[in-house]
């Protein structure tokens, strides 16, 4: 989540209820800003958006799919592809 999420309440319902602990990167004016928080998240962050930058580059610019099944199967094929291409990558060097 990012600064412009700031709603406590949503945030705690989260926790509570789901037991899901979102990890928001806050204003540093925030009452809730921890800095240790705020740095797991940011590498959080910048993890997620590599590895959905890699995969941007491998998509074409269309996915032609007649149907939902075959355009899942097509998004999962470049998954695997990446996936594939990163364990090939780290064992030859």
């Amino acid at each position: 989540l990012d600064r412009g999420y700031e709603s406590h309440l949503y945030e705690d319902l989260l926790r509570e209820a789901q037991e899901v602990v979102p990890m928001v990167i806050r204003r540093r004016n925030s009452r809730r800003y921890l800095p240790w928080m705020q740095y797991l998240a940011i590498v959080g962050r910048r993890v997620v958006e590599t590895v959905g930058s890699m995969l941007h580059h491998l998509f074409p610019r269309r996915i032609h799919a007649v149907t939902q099944e075959g355009f899942v199967i097509k998004v999962l094929t470049f998954v695997l592809a990446h996936n594939i291409s990163l364990l090939t990558q780290k064992m030859a060097g």
